[in-house]
């Protein structure tokens, strides 16, 4: 026999499923916002960093911080690296990426870099992307997606990188595999 204690019980826990298959609160509390899809976007690019070096021209970086530290401890630069869709810098400019990178680490080469890629042609115009992470003496590696604007509105995900075949002494070349989940702005 079924004492009133739980009579109760069973009927809290019963009674939300009840009152969503009813569909009874959808009238008392509808949801205010109509919630967007996440989309998931690949895309394959490469870096072109001109290091700040004598007899580099068109440098697309500055030394803003010198050091005296061993290995350049605490040196930055600023940067306005080119990003293209091949491997050659005069091939298609699809954006930018800007920022800085600031040299973290005091015993190992360990650049911690922070910059925003800024799509300048193509579909993503006016668009940005995030960016931050570490860039070490390892030909490859990884960086974290913490933001965007425009099409990449909400973004997250990461950028895995490797240096290219094709980097000479001018032109460091990193072949970009960028893997991005973004929300669409909410048109109003």
């Amino acid at each position: 026999m079924a004492t009133p204690s739980h009579s109760l019980i069973f009927l809290f826990l019963c009674l939300p499923a009840v009152l969503v298959k009813a569909n009874i609160l959808g009238d008392i509390y509808p949801c205010p916002c109509k919630c967007s899809q996440e989309n998931e976007t690949s895309l394959h690019m490469y870096l072109h960093q001109f290091p700040a070096l004598p007899g580099v021209p068109n440098r697309n970086e500055y030394g803003v911080i010198n050091s005296t530290e061993p290995i350049g401890f605490g040196q930055m630069y600023v940067h306005d690296w080119l990003l293209t869709t091949g491997t050659s810098a005069n091939e298609n400019v699809v954006g930018r990426l800007q920022g800085f990178h600031l040299q973290a680490g005091q015993t190992t080469t360990s650049w911690y870099m922070a910059h925003t890629i800024v799509f300048t042609d193509g579909s993503f115009a006016g668009s940005t992307i995030e960016v931050s992470g570490l860039l070490g003496v390892k030909p490859n590696g990884q960086w974290s997606i913490t933001g965007g604007t425009g099409t990449f509105a909400s973004a997250h995900g990461t950028i895995k990188f490797t240096n290219s075949q094709s980097s000479t002494a001018t032109d460091d070349i990193r072949e970009l595999d960028i893997h991005v989940f973004h929300t669409p702005e909410a048109v109003v």
